[in-house]
């Protein structure tokens, strides 16, 4: 079940991307739980497809190196031709992937520290 912070998270980013907002699904090690579905999205191929997506960012490596100053790493963002992934990691095997209409590119930097600090909080 989503957390408070979860759920606090699901409505920042409504209230921020609007119909822009497509799925949002948080991981754990063990399971995956899907937090948000845009009413016209089918619901099994959202769950076969954001299955394989957290398999993939559970084993997400990033493009720093281990001694970086960086520090770890808290977020990712692809942008594609059509869309928007957002991955924020929570720890080495959870976190919580978003998905989004390409639009929502236009001030993505700023939406992902909102979402960072809603998850944090």
């Amino acid at each position: 079940m989503a957390s408070d912070r979860h759920a606090r998270l699901v409505r920042l980013v409504q209230a921020e991307a609007g119909d822009a907002f497509r799925t949002g699904a948080r991981y754990t090690a063990s399971g995956l739980e899907v937090l948000y579905r845009r009413n016209d999205l089918p619901e099994q191929r959202l769950r076969e497809r954001s299955q394989s997506i957290v398999d993939r960012a559970r084993d997400h490596e990033p493009l720093r190196e281990p001694d970086s100053p960086f520090g770890d790493v808290r977020a990712s963002v692809e942008l594609y031709e059509d869309g928007v992934l957002i991955h924020l990691r929570e720890g080495p095997q959870s976190g919580v992937v978003l998905a989004f209409e390409v639009g929502i590119a236009q001030n993505l930097a700023g939406f992902v520290v909102k979402c960072q600090r809603t998850l944090q909080d």
